[in-house]
């Protein structure tokens, strides 16, 4: 028997998942959904956007999803791009949104399709006309976010909905799981890594002076600066590969002596960077929000075979030798001195880890729920 599923993006568009390479996890479940033989057609709901930004970035390129063979797209009309911080507008907002995406559904010939939405406000105020399954994957706890401060309250009572309403819910950990405590079914996914992307043997590393750590992801306030500081204090090159969206914390990234700030990167170039370094570092402070975090980067770093160095947050339920705990605020110089010590993961174990953390052995519990595992 095969399924029909239609996915709904939290905040982007599939130009976006094309542009970043499919990174994310809405973007590896869609490459997922697409590699089951069991998935008739996918179709993916583009987030809503104004009627100026759906202009405007259709001038830039913005596409939605292509037709082609199990494959529809949808780009859904708001009057506004920005949410309104009320009840009564986003009710109004995602229930247009909602309708918008059955009608397409029901135009490209979709048979009672299940819905898996990333949306959070799609999730709390969705009608009642889908057949299939309903599940809301939660990426993070978005009440915990510093920039949705506005939305927190509102954010809450969202989660609630979304508990009370039945609906299955996939969250990256058991805490972000418990924060929104469904009475429907629930599962745990952890993030994973792009199979294809880590599974070929590391290059050999060349000699050099000083020791290297790699930080790869977003330069934000999440990051323990004064970790950094410590290892590049203990004679290490600290590389941060990464958008940078905290201005005050690249300041002070850019004033430690040792730490050198490499910008956004492709994935292949992360992947390089990785394998290429002598530690990879994951420091971070322990907030709600890291909390219940599944960092792409933990995994990936996994994948390298580099060692790692990383602050043991309750979200990262993971059981690794090749990874250095450190307690939050703890001394992650003294690790990594310990880490560098270390041989690389052999190969074999390596690409055994590769294959244990792959994105299509997590998803197979989200594609069993569907009735879409072979």
């Amino acid at each position: 028997m095969t399924v029909d599923v239609v996915v709904a993006l939290v905040s982007d568009t599939w130009t976006d998942a094309v542009r970043r390479g499919f990174y994310s996890t809405a973007d590896q479940t869609l490459v997922t959904l697409r590699a089951s033989p069991e998935v008739r057609t996918v179709l993916v709901a583009d987030h809503p956007r104004g009627v100026k930004s759906q202009v405007y970035r259709r001038l830039k390129g913005d596409r939605p999803a292509p037709r082609g063979p199990g494959l529809r797209g949808v780009r859904p009309l708001s009057l506004l791009t920005t949410p309104p911080v009320s009840d009564d507008g986003l009710r109004r907002r995602y229930r247009a949104y909602d309708l918008q995406t059955r009608l397409a559904a029901r135009a490209h010939g979709l048979q009672e399709p299940a819905l898996v939405t990333f949306n959070l406000w799609h999730a709390a105020y969705l009608g009642n006309g889908w057949g299939g399954q309903r599940v809301f994957y939660a990426q993070d706890d978005e009440s915990a976010i510093p920039d949705h401060a506005p939305y927190r309250d509102l954010t809450l009572r969202a989660y609630q909905r979304i508990a009370r309403s039945g609906m299955t819910v996939v969250a990256v950990s058991q805490v972000l799981l418990d924060r929104i405590d469904p009475r429907g079914p629930g599962l745990v996914i952890p993030n994973g890594v792009d199979p294809v992307l880590w599974s070929p043997r590391p290059e050999t590393r060349t000699g050099r002076p000083r020791p290297t750590a790699l930080y790869a992801g977003t330069v934000d306030s999440r990051l323990d600066l004064s970790a950094f500081e410590a290892v590049a204090q203990a004679g290490f090159d600290v590389r941060v590969a990464g958008p940078v969206v905290d201005v005050a914390v690249k300041g002070r990234l850019e004033a430690a002596e040792g730490v050198t700030l490499l910008g956004s990167r492709t994935r292949q170039e992360i992947v390089r960077l990785a394998q290429d370094s002598d530690v990879c570092l994951l420091a971070h402070h322990r907030t709600p929000l890291t909390e219940a975090m599944s960092p792409l980067k933990l995994y990936e770093y996994l994948a390298s075979g580099t060692p790692v160095v990383a602050t043991r947050l309750p979200g990262m339920d993971v059981d690794s030798p090749q990874i250095l705990w450190v307690e939050p605020g703890g001394d992650h110089a003294a690790a990594a001195l310990r880490a560098v010590a270390r041989e690389r993961q052999p190969e074999t174990a390596r690409r055994a880890c590769v294959e244990e953390l792959s994105w299509r052995r997590r998803h197979l519990p989200l594609l069993e729920l569907l009735g879409a595992r072979a």
